[in-house]
């Protein structure tokens, strides 16, 4: 796709940086983005640092995804961050003196620090199975004699259910309140969900999740990472016994710290279960600049944030956007406010792509491959097929600066008014072969090739199928044209969800191409049919 001309209306990536004195000045920034806007100057010199390195920065849509950087950093963490960083200290004394203070500020029993909120499940995870037992910590992740199950609720299970399986812990998978009579037995040591079981239409109720943990002994973890730490503790008060934040999204602090607040006999524990101490977890260290940062960023929730006024700034660049994209014929956009007081307004996208023309990934493509750089959540095929292929995307508002919003609405614009009109079907050559049979796939990853198989068939131009690994299968589905074929599988293991896209060209009995492995780069097969 041809990369978009910067037009006379675009605006430099360095007036961009170094707007915000300027639109403070003029009155063009929302209500509550005075604060902001007075740090902004300084951003001027930001760029350059990535630029050496030969990376280009980009306004960020995607709210708080660790791979874009998280949310936008307070100017209050950053100079408690700059400030840490010109003394030592030792990090036991900081870590025991910083946890009561935060647990004081959000009023909760117990705090810890952790290095993200992944390391806080982790964490969380061997104070529950070892209970501060040295020996135990010592022999991880041999569980031998270790109460190892873990009772998690499918229904918010992720990817980050590895920061709790990397222990060695077992985890025992619950679907509905029926299933948790059956599910805790006598090496249960914890119950885990995210933090959607709170939300009215779950399948099980906080209240009857944590009734059943309790019943038997053990205690509620909640994976809360997007969340703002409220007080009262929304989760903590329903009956869960710890709730993992993350530092770097909603708190808007150092992205590689997290909170785990609740019980201080299980804070205690975590704390004395990870570094600066030499247990399993040691390698999931923070700084001494990080819990300072940590400390901050809760000090200025607590005591000079202003959520209305923050989701009423955020509203005000919707409409602002809005206003501005909807006068391409075609284009709608929706603002839903926060679905809960720790979350944040999200505004929809939507196309008409009769007279658009675009799906989202090609969006996302446009923009970011523009001048200036903007990264959307309009993510490609091998990130998210669900949404590449769509006419919608979500503009969250987490990590854009105040000055953001008008360079976004211009840019949108820009896109949706040069955007082809209703594309023609491409019509497929006809297969130059059958694809029928049972097949031996060597998958050359880059350390090592494994043996996986599969059973295609086409017809016409469709390939559908089901693809084995050495752990997971999925169904296959794509397309052949003359002797090229495209398709794609999707495996599972656990909550993991492993996609392979397949590009490759037939040859009699033999197919062979380029892998796609979606966030963990790309590999090479060949496949010979068997029999």
């Amino acid at each position: 796709m041809a990369t978009m001309k910067r037009s006379s209306k675009s605006v430099s990536r360095r007036e961009i940086f170094q707007a915000g004195s300027f639109l403070a000045a003029a009155g063009l920034l929302a209500p509550g983005a005075s604060t902001a806007a007075e740090r902004l100057p300084m951003r001027g010199k930001g760029p350059n640092v990535y630029q050496r390195a030969g990376v280009e920065p980009f306004i960020n849509l995607t709210s708080t995804r660790t791979i874009n950087g998280g949310a936008t950093l307070l100017p209050e963490v950053a100079d408690a961050i700059h400030a840490a960083s010109f003394y030592h200290v030792n990090l036991e004394e900081l870590l025991r003196k910083v946890s009561p203070r935060i647990a004081e500020l959000l009023e909760v029993p117990g705090a810890f620090i952790g290095s993200g909120a992944a390391g806080c499940l982790t964490s969380a995870t061997l104070a529950c199975m070892c209970g501060g037992d040295i020996e135990a910590l010592q022999q991880l992740p041999n569980t031998d004699g270790l109460n190892d199950e873990v009772v998690a609720f499918r229904e918010t299970s992720s990817i980050y259910d590895h920061a709790i399986r990397m222990t060695g812990a077992k985890i025992v998978n619950v679907a509905t309140v029926a299933d948790l009579k059956k599910a805790f037995g006598p090496r249960t040591c914890m119950a885990f969900a995210g933090a959607a079981i709170q939300d009215a239409k779950s399948n099980i109720p906080l209240e009857a999740f944590a009734k059943a943990a309790h019943d038997h002994g053990v205690p509620v973890l909640i994976d809360a990472a997007n969340e703002l730490p409220m007080k009262p503790d929304p989760l903590l008060s329903r009956g869960a016994d710890l709730v993992a934040y993350s530092g770097g999204k909603s708190l808007k602090g150092p992205q590689s710290a997290g909170l785990l607040l609740g019980r201080k006999d299980l804070t205690e524990i975590a704390f004395w279960s990870s570094a600066p101490h030499h247990t399993f977890a040691r390698p999931l260290k923070v700084s001494k600049e990080e819990i300072i940062g940590v400390l901050a960023a809760v000090e200025y929730l607590v005591t000079k944030r202003n959520l209305e006024e923050e989701h009423n700034q955020y509203k005000f660049w919707y409409r602002h956007i809005s206003n501005r994209i909807t006068q391409v014929p075609g284009v709608k956009t929706q603002i839903m406010d926060a679905p809960r007081p720790g979350y944040y307004p999200e505004m929809k996208v939507e196309w008409d792509q009769d007279k658009i023309g675009y799906v989202a990934r090609e969006i996302g493509e446009e923009l970011l491959n523009g001048e200036p750089r903007i990264m959307s959540p309009a993510y490609p095929k091998e990130l998210d097929p669900k949404m590449a292929d769509t006419n919608q995307f979500l503009i969250r508002p987490m990590a854009m600066w105040p000055e953001d919003y008008k360079v976004v609405a211009e840019r949108l614009y820009e896109v949706f008014k040069n955007a082809p009109g209703k594309k023609q079907p491409h019509k497929l050559a006809p297969p130059a072969a059958s694809v029928d049979g049972h097949w031996d796939v060597d998958v050359a990853f880059d350390g090592r090739t494994v043996r996986h198989t599969m059973y295609l068939q086409n017809k016409g131009n469709q390939i559908s199928g089901l693809h084995r690994g050495r752990i997971t299968q999925g169904k296959v589905t794509g397309a052949i044209e003359g002797d090229r074929v495209d398709f794609e599988s999707r495996g599972k293991y656990e909550a993991a969800d492993l996609r392979y896209f397949f590009e490759g060209t037939l040859r009699g009995d033999e197919m062979s191409g380029e892998l796609g492995l979606g966030e963990y780069g790309n590999a090479t097969w060949k496949a010979r049919r068997v029999g």
